[in-house]
């Protein structure tokens, strides 16, 4: 397919509007649920789970619906996963404890391993071969819009209006994103159903495993980060701790295309190495400093190194395999992605019970920097072929 090869198609201009949507309803959540959950006596380790128990059904979601979107498509899986985030985004309302709460969690993170599963594999489906890498920018962008409006106006909405408020207005978002899932065209290929029994390896893709594990490193910090820098920021003088997430956000939308688009010229390797250390330095500086100057420095750096990593991995993870197997893949990774926010989230808050946070922000740092030295024994073969 050549390069010029139109990439703002109806149906890519239509997942990602669908996106940002999805990812707006989260993120008016993102900030809020752990203050929501300490306002209610919640324990640190309970701050953990709030996350926890979100990624970790995502996680296990992920690799069975990989599996499924490789025999019957995309559409069914879109559209449950949106469906489910304006379920439980209402079932908050109803919410009377924290144990109700972390169940809800659990239900709520079946849509995360649903519908970014299923629209990432659309999105590398309809993108020309030679701009994979721009579109997966393009793509996350529309999930770095939903960051930049949804925390912000997350914790104000909670503040002057209330969380029933806040919750409601989740589900709105939500509702808004099935609208426009529902209109989707019936676009990539339709597989038809394989008829052996299902084997454990159709759940996990090998050639997947690589770009996963650099993932993996990455995402163990972002979970501890997003369980708790709403009280970091809080207690370092930040006002509304969403903040932080817009300058985060911000500093991602700068980087994220124009790094997908490096990486179809340069190579993969050539924008994970130096965005993996960029990451570290993030964690680093939100360690050694202790205002709240240090917290939105901290939040660009991390911005910038998050939104040159992650285009890359994902069109590294669709370049390494076969169409046919796009979905296994994308379920491999994704597994990695809420295994990393799972486990960071959950041990980050088993770990604040022996040490402080400027301990845990620097033990960060140094898993980053791991996963940067991994990205070094990346094959040559691995890189795609530049762009004309």
């Amino acid at each position: 397919m050549p390069a010029d090869t139109s990439l703002f198609t109806r149906p890519f201009v239509i997942t990602c509007l669908a996106t940002f949507f999805f990812y707006l309803s989260f993120y008016l959540l993102l900030p809020t649920m752990p203050l929501y959950v300490a306002g209610k006596g919640g324990t640190p380790a309970q701050l953990g789970l709030v996350f926890g128990l979100f990624a970790f059904m995502a996680m296990v979601l992920r690799p069975p619906v990989g599996w499924f979107i490789d025999t019957r498509g995309t559409r069914l899986v879109l559209l449950a996963g949106m469906a489910i985030f304006l379920v439980a985004s209402l079932g908050y309302t109803a919410a009377g404890s924290v144990e109700t709460v972390l169940a809800l969690r659990l239900f709520h993170g079946m849509g995360m391993g649903l519908f970014p599963t299923a629209a990432t594999v659309l999105v590398a489906e309809v993108a020309p071969p030679a701009r994979r890498g721009e579109a997966m920018g393009w793509f996350g962008i529309a999930n770095s819009a939903g960051l930049i409006i949804g925390p912000v106006a997350g914790t104000a909405l909670a503040a002057r209006m209330g969380f029933p408020a806040l919750f409601l207005s989740a589900g709105g978002m939500a509702a808004l994103g099935l609208a426009c899932t529902a209109i989707l065209p019936r676009v990539g290929r339709q597989p038809e159903a394989r008829g052996r029994a299902v084997r454990w390896r159709d759940f996990f893709s090998r050639a997947a495993i690589f770009p996963s594990a650099i993932l993996l490193f990455l995402y163990l910090p972002y979970g501890a980060l997003v369980s708790f820098i709403p009280i970091i920021a809080t207690r370092r003088g930040l006002g509304n701790p969403g903040v932080f997430y817009t300058i985060f956000a911000l500093a991602v939308l700068l980087v994220r295309a124009k790094a997908g688009r490096l990486s179809d010229r340069r190579g993969r390797t050539a924008v994970i190495l130096p965005g993996m250390l960029v990451a570290a330095l993030a964690f680093a500086v939100l360690g050694l400093t202790s205002g709240p100057i240090g917290v939105l420095a901290g939040g660009a750096a991390y911005g910038i190194g998050f939104g040159a990593v992650q285009p890359a991995l994902l069109a590294l993870t669709a370049d390494r395999v076969p169409l046919e197997e796009r979905g296994k893949a994308m379920g491999t990774f994704y597994t990695a992605w809420e295994l990393g926010i799972s486990a960071g989230s959950i041990g980050s808050g088993l770990l604040l019970q022996v040490v402080d946070f400027p301990v845990m922000l620097l033990a960060s740092s140094a898993i980053v920097v791991a996963g940067a030295m991994l990205t070094l024994l990346a094959r040559p073969a691995a890189a795609p072929r530049p762009a004309p």
